[in-house]
């Protein structure tokens, strides 16, 4: 039980990692994890695109707006903003293979490959 409630305690703590590139890239995916389970559990219940602006919208108001309330800063707003587009992109992701929506899977793919490019180079440590 104590081993539980540390782990909600660090999941529930925001952290845009910005000197561990690896662990905010590993961070991301799993938020775009977390939207694939969401919209793919969603689909079952709803159409696809319901299930899409559920998933993303949902998880942006209930825990990214709490956490950027917790810290209003310039720097947790970006993170709680990066977290909220790649639980999207998951759901996107989960909507397209779904649907077989080849196009959507090819977009969904790209913006989280080159969101996770961008934010591993802005982590990344210039050779002193």
């Amino acid at each position: 039980m104590k081993t539980l409630r540390l782990i909600l305690a660090e999941i529930n703590t925001p952290s845009a990692q910005r000197d561990q590139w690896f662990l905010w890239c590993a961070a991301q995916m799993a938020h775009a994890l977390i939207g694939a389970v969401l919209a793919g559990t969603l689909m079952f219940f709803i159409s696809a695109w319901w299930a899409f602006c559920v998933a993303g919208l949902g998880y942006a108001l209930a825990k990214e707006v709490p956490d950027f309330l917790q810290n209003r800063t310039w720097a947790n707003a970006r993170d709680c903003v990066q977290d909220a587009l790649f639980v999207t992109a998951g759901a996107a992701l989960a909507i397209a293979i779904a649907g077989d929506h080849d196009r959507l899977f090819i977009v969904s793919v790209l913006a989280a490959g080159i969101g996770l490019w961008l934010g591993v180079v802005a982590r990344l440590k210039p050779p002193i």
